[in-house]
């Protein structure tokens, strides 16, 4: 039996609300899932939105330029205000393409540039990079650092660029000044004929070295950025790096002139001089980083003074070993070098002799005489010969004779000086002797042959006129005669015992006024008359009284009328001419047309027993005291001698004295 169970309707109603009430509650807590899950999209887009801001708040807020570009269009999207100025655009250029805001970039290559960014996903960067911008119809140069970067969308795919960018122009200008200095500093060091070279750091590093110091080096181009003592190893030896360091630590520079070093060039050492200069080198800060090497290859000049020095060195040798005393001075004179015979004389070394004056070592009745010498010497560029006494080593002054000549350079001017000085005591002495004598003898002669002469002169006055048709002697010529040689005997007696007093400054001058024409006249006639194949014209071309000795200057005419006869043996013609050689001086001149003086000798004609030598010196009598003895008395009238002559012409002597 089977029964059914009815179905309640109130039952099912109850069931179906349990359901919905379930279904209800489903929904409620889907609905509450959700508004959690907006919530949290709410809060995720704000951040985004935030994120998104902040970014744009970046780009939009810096001083930089920066546009973002999306597509290959290159569509801006985005663009500050500092890149809108530079385009000279406002906001409505934004989602418009880069070419319209700026149409210059197609033709310098950036358009190209972005899209290999956009392409390959690589970033590409520029420094100081010059782009063209056309503004006002007018191109202008700017120089920007920018960064391309390449920029992906939410799918990770490349969509556009980021171009940020920095206009460097005063900073790009200011750094090209600083490229051409250097270009011009670097040209002007491997342009320059001087030996250059730039060294850097304590293992000096060669930076920079111009041709003309590779050269010398014998190196080539790849010595840059090599130590210094590694391209050069032979100057280690020669003691360099001692010096490049001392200039490095203490920037004090280093120089020196025609300094020998030796350079291994092709495998050999050759020798070189140079003139250098190590200067050191400062950086930025002021801190010394290098050495700088200038210097002048002087190998040829080095050489020649070389072998300068070497003959210097013989020639100091030659001249220690001479027995004169030699010195050398410079231009005012002062000694730069004596040789080993003043050492030996003076018994002082060089260097005592070096440190006093030479002045010193004369004696002291000499040095003002010497001292206006060699004043006038200085000023004049004269030789100097004159004689005087120098000290020995044990304190006795001994006669020398002293000679010094100008020694001059290509244009004439005087370098130095050079001097000899040779010892002349045992003459001084054998001339005291015979002075001696000749005094001696002259003063033991005059007398008899004063007497001799009284008597040829009374004999005269008795005799009377030779009558050659009687038959009788002509006695009457040869006293005549005689007494013309007793007269010349007598002036060479006086002119003996003239050279004693000269010697022992004893002559003295008897001053007179008298009329020098009138004088000169009556030494003619008397001349004349014992000569009488001569002829001596007398011209007259002023008239004037001096005040002077009248017999001294007598002697002073007649030796120069009777030296021009003696001297004048084919030609026995004299002219004598008075005139006035300035408004207050008055002039006598004897000329003859004889033998001639040559030039050489014309110096030495007024020093004591001097003879004019000559092929036919034997003809002409005489001791060689008659012009010395015009010269001191023409000297002590304030007057002075000039001899004029040519040799085989003729000669004139003049002597002239001031009229007051």
């Amino acid at each position: 039996m089977v029964f059914k169970r009815s179905k309640c309707p109130h039952m099912e109603k109850d069931l179906r609300i349990q359901e919905l009430e379930k279904q209800l509650i489903e929904n409620q807590k889907t609905i509450s899932g959700l508004q959690d899950v907006s919530k949290d999209l709410e809060i995720e887009n704000a951040t985004l939105k935030n994120k998104v801001y902040s970014f744009k708040e970046l780009i939009y807020s810096s001083p930089s330029m920066i546009t973002l570009l999306r597509g290959k269009d290159l569509i801006i999207e985005i663009a500050n205000r500092p890149i809108l100025d530079f385009w000279q655009k406002d906001e409505n250029i934004i989602g418009k393409s880069l070419l319209e805001a700026h149409p210059d970039i197609k033709e310098q290559g950036l358009e190209q540039l972005l899209l290999e960014v956009m392409d390959s996903g690589e970033a590409r960067y520029g420094y100081e990079l010059p782009v063209y911008i056309t503004r006002k119809n007018q191109k202008e140069l700017s120089y920007f650092n920018f960064v391309y970067q390449p920029q992906k969308n939410i799918a990770g795919k490349l969509s556009g660029v980021a171009v940020m960018a920095q206009e460097v122009t005063p900073k790009a200008i200011f750094h090209k000044k600083i490229e051409e200095s250097e270009y011009k500093y670097r040209e002007l060091i491997h342009s320059s004929n001087s030996l250059i070279a730039i060294l850097k750091g304590e293992d000096m590093i060669v930076e920079i070295a111009n041709d003309a110091i590779k050269k010398v080096w014998g190196k080539g181009s790849d010595v840059e950025g090599k130590p210094l003592f590694e391209v050069l190893p032979e100057m280690v030896e020669q003691g360099m790096p001692a010096i490049f360091k001392n200039v490095l630590d203490s920037g004090k520079a280093y120089s020196a002139q025609e300094k020998l070093i030796n350079h291994l060039q092709d495998d050999e050492m050759r020798p070189g001089y140079f003139d250098f200069i190590y200067q050191p080198q400062k950086n930025i800060r002021g801190e010394i980083d290098g050495v700088a090497v200038i210097a002048n290859d002087v190998t040829n000049q080095g050489l020649l003074n070389q072998k300068i020095k070497e003959s210097e060195k013989e020639l100091r040798d030659l001249v220690n070993f001479m027995p004169l005393k030699v010195c050398m001075t410079n231009a005012k004179g002062v000694p730069v070098f004596y040789n080993n015979s003043w050492r030996n004389y003076t018994g002082k070394s060089i260097e005592e002799l070096l440190s006093k004056s030479w002045m010193s070592l004369i004696h002291p009745d000499n040095r003002e005489k010497v001292e206006m010498v060699a004043r006038k010497s200085l000023e004049t560029g004269s030789d100097i010969d004159l004689e005087f006494k120098i000290f020995d080593a044990n304190g006795q002054a001994k006669w020398h004779l002293n000679r010094a000549t100008a020694i001059r350079n290509e244009e004439g001017e005087i370098t130095s000086w050079i001097t000899s000085s040779t010892e002349i005591q045992k003459l001084k002495d054998e001339e005291n002797r015979k002075e001696g004598f000749l005094k001696l003898v002259s003063h033991e002669l005059k007398t008899p042959v004063t007497s001799i002469k009284g008597y040829v002169q009374l004999l005269l006055t008795m005799l009377p006129e030779a009558n050659q048709e009687n038959g009788e002697l002509p006695v009457k010529p040869y006293l005549n005669r005689i007494e013309t040689q007793v007269e010349r005997l007598i002036r060479l007696i006086s002119e003996m015992l003239d050279l004693s007093r000269i010697e022992h400054n004893e002559m003295e001058l008897k001053k007179e006024k008298f009329s020098l024409n009138h004088h000169v006249e009556e030494i003619i006639e008397d001349i004349s008359y014992s000569n009488k194949e001569v002829q001596i014209e007398l011209k007259h071309h002023c008239e004037c009284d001096v005040i002077a000795d009248k017999d001294r200057i007598g002697q002073v005419i007649i030796n120069f009328i009777t030296n021009a006869l003696k001297y004048s043996p084919e030609d026995n013609r004299v002219e004598v001419t008075v005139y006035n050689k300035t408004e207050n001086e008055v002039a006598v001149s004897v000329k003859d047309f004889g033998i001639g003086i040559e030039k050489k000798e014309i110096n030495k004609i007024f020093k004591r027993f001097y003879r004019v030598s000559g092929n036919r010196d034997e003809t002409y009598a005489g001791f060689g005291i008659g012009l010395y003895l015009s010269n001191e008395i023409v000297k002590r009238h304030n007057g002075k001698i000039v001899v004029n002559s040519e040799f085989g012409i003729g000669s004139e002597f003049i002597f002239v004295l001031p009229l007051n």
